[in-house]
């Protein structure tokens, strides 16, 4: 059963952070100014830095103030529609990983943002800064990770690693990632008077309104480009070879499928994957740890899942 505190939280982030284009019409507007939440936190003991490739991709890295050089990187994308910014909640949230090994840095996919920029400005850009990364770290001591877009990102990064380059990182994590742009799953109508994010709990989804909301502005990020294709909805790659991988998702989510259908096939193509799908919780539910029991349960698991990753020296 889930908790009075996550009831709580579903409750006010239902009212505030709803992005249903037929619930909200001016919801764009609406995540363009989440984009002003990007000021670092500063935390004793760590160090917050910017970085710049000479092709210009961004990103941020975090990492403990010890003089240790790194030798452990998590490539973390994160979510928000590929329009909302890297906001400080990721900051926050990511700190307490640097304290699980004193030679492990965190960073942060600083990508450009739609709707001013499409695909596939934000996949080339995250090309660049894992071939900056793995100028001084080995591809086999990277966890790449994301939530929501950027988990579709993170997915996307692997899969087009693997298939044109024969490279891979060590493992993938991936917090409900947004993987079909067709929105073919069964889910998107059986959640979505439950999903506090893409839903609406006063409204049925109609055929009508099912094709609206599949033409909004939410999926500015696409242009011109096919929604089948596998990088640019991973819902549609094979997933023969896939690093070991940890997916969670909430069981309320409208996209729900956008997961268990990816970890079916990693499944059956006998991959080390392992799925955590929390009854009753919602999209991108983890990156909350600090509010609900269910965040704190999936932070530990995250955590272990990091620490077994980088267990062997290499």
């Amino acid at each position: 059963m889930v908790s009075i505190s996550s009831k709580i939280l579903q409750y006010f982030l239902y009212r505030r952070g709803n992005i249903n284009c037929l619930k909200n019409p001016n919801v764009i507007d609406n995540l363009k100014r989440g984009r002003s939440l990007t000021q670092h936190i500063k935390k004793k003991g760590f160090i917050v830095t910017e970085q710049v490739t000479e092709k210009n991709s961004r990103y941020v890295i975090i990492k403990k103030d010890n003089g240790i050089e790194p030798k452990k990187v998590i490539f973390y994308m994160h979510g928000g529609a590929y329009i909302v910014g890297l906001i400080n909640v990721y900051e926050r949230y990511w700190h307490s990983f640097c304290n699980l090994r004193d030679d492990i840095e965190i960073v942060l996919m600083d990508y450009s943002l739609a709707p001013e920029h499409k695909y596939p400005t934000q996949i080339n850009e995250t090309i660049d800064v894992w071939f900056e990364l793995t100028k001084t770290i080995k591809q086999e001591n990277i966890i790449v990770g994301g939530d929501s877009a950027g988990g579709n990102l993170a997915l996307v990064l692997i899969n087009k690693l693997q298939k044109e380059y024969g490279l891979s990182p060590k493992g993938a994590l991936l917090l409900s990632p947004w993987t079909d742009m067709t929105l073919s799953g069964k889910s998107f109508f059986d959640n979505y008077n439950k999903d506090i994010f893409f839903g609406d709990y006063d409204h049925p989804l109609t055929k009508e309104n099912y094709e609206i909301y599949k033409n909004s502005e939410i999926f500015s990020f696409i242009g011109d480009a096919d929604r089948k294709d596998p990088y640019i909805s991973p819902f549609f790659d094979d997933y023969k070879i896939f690093p070991k991988s940890l997916f969670f998702v909430g069981g309320n989510e409208a996209i729900l499928d956008d997961t268990l259908i990816i970890v079916e096939k990693l499944k059956q193509n006998g991959n080390d994957v392992t799925l955590i799908n929390k009854e009753e919780m919602f999209h991108v539910y983890p990156i909350f740890g600090s509010f609900t029991p269910e965040g704190k349960e999936a932070l530990k698991i995250i955590q272990n899942f990091v620490l077994e990753c980088f267990k062997e020296e290499n």
